[in-house]
């Protein structure tokens, strides 16, 4: 009988060890790498690149310029060991599309490549202005800071374009 209780006893602790064990909570906190929170569609709102291509906020909304970076999502690293992922981006007529690279590393200058951009050559009468801008100065963006909903993309002699998260409201 003694043996019995013994036994009862172990299987209790035993059953009750198991049981707060497995209710410990499996939500796990994460935080977003920069890829993740650059990887998503950026509205133009402004576009500082030459005096004489002057674009107001209200000819980007009219154009619904964006840039689409949701693919940083899916970044894969040729043989190289570059980390690189498909972008592209809309002026208001054709499609804008590139490869686009970033330094993911926490503390490190944020760094962005914009390479082989290219775009489909439909032949619009507004917006041929504003695409050839965009898509000429694109590549001479090459660091990029994130503050909250707003990316500014900026190039070695101080050129900017600035975006705001387009699911921000």
């Amino acid at each position: 009988m003694r043996t019995n209780s013994f036994f009862l006893s172990l299987l209790l602790i035993f059953s009750i060890t198991i049981l707060f064990s497995s209710c410990k909570s499996s939500k796990k906190t994460t935080t977003m790498t920069t890829n993740e929170k650059l990887a998503r569609v950026w509205m133009l709102t402004e576009m500082d690149v030459k005096k004489e291509d002057s674009f107001s906020k209200e000819d980007f909304i009219k154009a619904k310029a964006e840039l689409n970076l949701t693919k940083l999502s899916e970044i894969t690293t040729d043989l190289e060991g570059k980390r690189l992922a498909q972008g592209s981006a809309f002026m208001g007529c054709n499609n804008i599309f590139f490869t686009i690279s970033t330094n993911e590393k926490v503390n490190l200058s944020k760094n962005i490549n914009f390479s082989q951009v290219g775009m489909t050559r439909k032949a619009c009468q507004e917006n041929m202005e504003l695409e050839a801008s965009f898509g000429k100065n694109l590549p001479n963006m090459i660091t990029y800071e994130l503050e909250g909903h707003f990316l500014t993309l900026s190039s070695e002699d101080g050129k900017r374009m600035k975006f705001v998260a387009q699911d921000w409201d």
